[in-house]
């Protein structure tokens, strides 16, 4: 099955319900359907082929998800862009991916006006919701639907989402129709999902996680409304007026719901599962967020390369009760998604007994078929058809994983992977650093936030506002340091690597 037949699909069997709605506007399914079938020969009659990649940088919208199911349907490949990433940022993706077209919408026209005149000849871009901004409008109008000889499999590339660098250069993960549908299916499943429910999307669309958890809403013909930004009483509001059955929040949206003075005055009675993952959460904020929703919690963990699902922490295991034997599962990340197969093994791929530490793999439909022209990193993941996540755990008799490191240097901000090399990179490049390195600091609301070490050269007298002032025109709001510390010198070993476990220790030790 294709992302467009589940389209059609639910077109006929449930073309009067709500399928998607803002605050503004909603669409059926039997009005969603033909529009993506539109949409998809207009893309087709600017020149989309098979293979083809057309980058979208767009907030959470009808139009973003419509353009989601047309662009495979034209035989593209859909690269969602961060709407946080300045136009630097944005240039490196398009070039990398060699996006064919770039469709954008128009509150990002600055810093769409930045990316050209250089991407000129090499990626043509249309606005997907105004036409006085010097650009074409995308076409909504036009042939029915787009040919029917494009040749398509379950196995063709839908989506490719950048997860930040590996090897010093951006890194597109390429998820085929298979794996994203088998991952909707897997949670619908552990979820209990039908097409009553109604889940509210306040995480970011161009995510995993929002993608992800838009398509296993659809996949049972349930309903979505989109939050385009996340507000604590937005939130709440939202949930009562629209009857929300499920929400995904991530542990820094519950800390800022929980600090509201007024929400105990919302209703909340329809509200039967809050999921949430991204990053670790404090088990006090559990416990608090527990007796505040007073419904189902549930836990899921995963990461792009899975499309989204490896395990889930069922609503069974969130026990508050200190004498449960459930009660440590608190902190695990649950057991295997139906559909997925997981294992704990050692250095050499073998599988180690319960409760010895080793790395995550995994196997299943929902893995994805590699990295874009990076043969190597592909090679490096994807061995023997198991999918190595870099995720250091051990797993215990019952099944449960408990993840204790990250074999990869990467961060998670807030549920986003950012790859400390990324910033490195950037600080090496003002005229007055030597050298940096970047670790995480843990963080009660985001899980972790990037902290930046430097040595400077020698007469430099650049100090931290500076060095962040640097940092702000370079690089994502979510990447920027929030702490500079300037040393005589980094720790390294005899390799002259840096000893970035004794700059995380010393954090610690100043946070004690």
């Amino acid at each position: 099955m294709l992302l467009r037949d589940l389209l059609a699909h639910n077109a006929r069997v449930h073309s009067a319900r709500t399928a998607l709605s803002t605050e503004g506007e909603e669409i059926s399914y039997g009005g969603l359907e033909p529009l993506v079938r539109r949409t998809a020969a207009a893309l087709h009659g600017l020149g989309v082929r098979k293979g083809d990649r057309v980058a979208v940088l767009s907030q959470s919208s009808l139009r973003y998800v419509e353009l989601l199911f047309a662009v495979p349907a034209a035989g593209g490949i859909f690269v969602p862009l961060n709407p946080l990433f300045i136009a630097r940022e944005l240039r490196q993706l398009l070039i990398h991916s060699r996006a064919r077209v770039l469709l954008f919408a128009s509150e990002f026209e600055e810093r769409v006006n930045e990316l050209f005149p250089a991407l000129a000849g090499r990626t043509e871009a249309y606005c997907i919701d105004s036409s006085r901004n010097g650009y074409p409008l995308l076409p909504r109008k036009g042939a029915p639907e787009p040919p029917a000889d494009i040749p398509s499999s379950d196995r063709d590339i839908a989506l490719q989402v950048y997860t930040g660098e590996r090897s010093g250069r951006p890194t597109g993960a390429m998820l085929s129709h298979r794996n994203l549908l088998a991952a909707a299916a897997s949670a619908a499943v552990e979820l209990g999902l039908s097409r009553k429910d109604v889940f509210l999307s306040c995480t970011p669309l161009p995510f995993i996680a929002g993608t992800g958890r838009l398509l296993r809403y659809l996949y049972v013909g349930g309903t979505i409304h989109l939050q385009d930004e996340f507000d604590p009483d937005g939130v709440l509001g939202t949930i009562e007026r629209r009857k929300v059955t499920h929400v995904l929040l991530t542990p820094a949206m519950i800390a800022r719901i929980l600090s509201l003075p007024a929400a105990e005055r919302y209703d909340l009675a329809t509200l039967r599962t809050v999921l949430y993952g991204g990053s670790s959460i404090p088990l006090d904020l559990l416990r608090r967020a527990i007796r505040f929703f007073r419904c189902d919690m549930v836990q899921s963990y995963g990461q792009v390369e899975s499309a989204g699902i490896l395990s889930f922490l069922h609503p069974e295991d969130h026990s508050l009760d200190e004498s449960s034997p459930y009660m440590r599962k608190l902190t695990s990340v649950g057991k295997e998604a139906v559909g997925v197969e997981i294992r704990v093994v050692d250095g050499e791929g073998r599988p180690i007994a319960p409760n010895q530490v080793g790395e995550i793999v995994a196997r299943g439909e929902n893995v994805f078929e590699g990295y874009f022209e990076d043969p190597e990193s592909t090679a490096e993941v994807l061995r023997e058809g198991w999918l190595h996540t870099g995720d250091v755990a051990s797993v215990d008799e019952e099944g449960y994983l408990y993840i204790v490191d990250r074999m990869r240097d990467t961060l998670m901000v807030g549920g986003i992977p950012v790859t400390p090399r990324e910033i490195e990179s950037v600080l090496a490049e003002h005229p007055g650093v030597e050298e940096a390195a970047v670790v995480g600091r843990p963080d009660y609301a985001l899980g972790e936030i990037p902290v930046a070490f430097l040595t400077l050269r020698e007469g430099s007298r650049a100090d931290a506002e500076e060095i962040l002032a640097h940092c702000r025109s370079n690089m994502a709001p979510f990447k920027i340091p929030r702490a500079v510390s300037f040393l005589p010198r980094l720790p390294k070993n005899s390799a002259g690597k840096v000893l970035k476990a004794k700059l995380r220790e010393g954090i610690l030790a100043q946070r004690s």
